[in-house]
């Protein structure tokens, strides 16, 4: 385990390269400016070697010291502090390095033109240079640091929407498998022959909902026959003669999310024909064109549905499924209107898409 916490520390080939090329970015750029304030390409060069271990300590003390005890914990009393040490370091460091070449007990390189720095105007002068390098490499670093905190923020954004998701999708689940099982054992109940082939094509729907409906979209035509087979079950359960009229105009190929509109076809029924006793209806609406795709239900309601309209969402989970689903989606892009309109109850989705379907789905 302590190897393994050692090599965590060792930095990876892609910042140490990014290290050394802020290195020769700074120090061309150090060289220029003292190139142009002393006349002289060797004294500049020679300023930058001799003083280079300033620079070093000055950006890494800080980087390594001030930033993570200080600013990011955001301790601004010993940010204060910290940075007054590193710019009396600095100059402390530019007068112990330059103290031996004016005292003599170093040699000085010769150097035409060249005088070593004698004043403390001239200790500040270089100074200078290390805290501007000094400012860009903590520049730098937090821009760094905030681009990475974004990234994370965005992960964790995705993360949380695809759990949310995930738990909405899994509601539709035992939703669907709870009101199919109703329609079974009112045709067992009635000793109807029509059981098995209910059986079989409820087998069909729950493979669709297991296997295909994980994938993130799925062709708007693969949900329409979905639709197909349930109002088959419903119409072996109300009959032939029962009311049940499914529009489709599917005239560009799509994909979306799938399990959209199913929920809405179950509560029609639920809400609907499956709680009147005289005659009801169900009126589903699908249209697809490029870029766009509409669908509505409208069902009869019973006559003493009018206690049912006293919620926010009278037609239960749902609706409220769907709608928190759009909204995770396709943000700024669908639109979702659920309302009585006399004695029916109408709910109508529309989604704006620019999806291009897979090759699969073409």
């Amino acid at each position: 385990m302590t190897g393994d916490r050692h090599t965590a520390h060792i930095p990876s080939p892609r910042r140490i390269l990014e290290h050394l090329l802020f290195w020769v970015f700074s120090m061309g750029l150090m060289l220029l400016l003292w190139r142009r304030l002393f006349g002289n390409t060797t004294a500049a060069a020679f300023i930058l070697a001799w003083t280079f271990p300033i620079y070093l300590a000055s950006v890494y003390f800080t980087l390594f010291v001030t930033l993570p005890r200080a600013l990011y914990p955001r301790r601004y009393a010993q940010l204060v502090q910290l940075v007054l040490y590193t710019v009396l370091g600095v100059i402390f460091l530019h007068t112990m390095f330059f103290l031996p070449l004016v005292t003599g007990t170093a040699a000085l390189p010769p150097i035409e033109g060249y005088v070593p720095p004698r004043s403390a105007v001239d200790l500040i002068l270089l100074s200078a240079g290390v805290f501007g390098v000094t400012l860009i490499a903590v520049v730098l670093t937090l821009l760094r640091h905030w681009f990475e905190a974004e990234r994370r923020g965005e992960q964790l954004q995705r993360q949380r929407l695809e759990a949310e998701l995930s738990a909405l999708r899994a509601q539709v689940h035992p939703h669907f498998l709870f009101n199919t099982l109703n329609n079974l054992y009112a045709l067992t109940l009635k000793k109807s022959d029509q059981a098995s082939e209910v059986v079989l094509k409820l087998s069909a729907l729950l493979d669709y909902m297991l296997y295909e409906s994980r994938a993130e979209e799925v062709s708007v035509e693969r949900e329409a026959e979905l639709i197909d087979s349930y109002l088959d079950l419903e119409r072996m359960r109300f009959g032939a003669d029962a009311r049940i009229a499914f529009r489709r105009e599917i005239h560009a190929a799509q994909n979306i999310a799938p399990l959209l509109f199913l929920p809405l076809v179950e509560n029609s029924f639920k809400h609907g024909m499956s709680r009147s006793s005289g005659e009801a209806w169900v009126d589903i609406s699908l249209i697809c064109r490029t870029g766009e795709i509409s669908f509505s239900v409208r069902n009869s309601l019973p006559g003493d549905s009018a206690s049912d309209m006293d919620g926010d969402d009278p037609q239960g989970l749902g609706l409220n499924n769907v709608r928190e689903r759009l909204a995770m989606l396709y943000p700024g892009a669908a639109s979702f209107h659920a309302a009585r309109a006399g004695a029916a109850f109408e709910v109508t989705m529309t989604i704006k898409t620019l999806t291009i379907p897979t090759r699969e789905d073409r």
